[in-house]
């Protein structure tokens, strides 16, 4: 029998902030799998050129900081040199890792 507009089988509605079960589902297995592969994927990317890392980080620091607007506009990787390029993906390495040892943390990601 259909419900009338208005009307459902819960009148209250799910609770404010609960979750989809699928999504949260999808969401833990999708964690699990970073969390389990960091290692392989921190492998993979030693053995990139410095320009694809660099490009890598900028490309996945939004999933991890949210969007964050640049001050100084875009950063054209072909006028840097090999070192620079390398001192910049340092920096970023090292504040990715403080972020994943602080995330880790805060959720008590538990590795394997």
């Amino acid at each position: 029998m259909p419900f009338t507009k208005g009307e459902s089988g819960n009148p209250e509605g799910r609770p404010v902030g609960s979750q989809n079960k699928r999504k949260k589902q999808l969401r833990e297995m999708i964690e699990n799998f970073l969390v389990n592969n960091f290692e392989a994927v921190v492998e993979e990317i030693n053995t990139m050129s410095s320009k694809d890392k660099i490009k890598f980080y900028v490309e996945m620091l939004p999933y991890g900081l949210g969007k964050v607007r640049a001050e100084s506009g875009d950063i054209n990787l072909d006028r840097l040199t090999e070192q620079e390029i390398d001192e910049i993906f340092e920096k970023l390495k090292d504040v990715a890792t403080k972020t994943i040892e602080e995330t880790t943390r805060s959720y008590a990601i538990r590795p394997g």
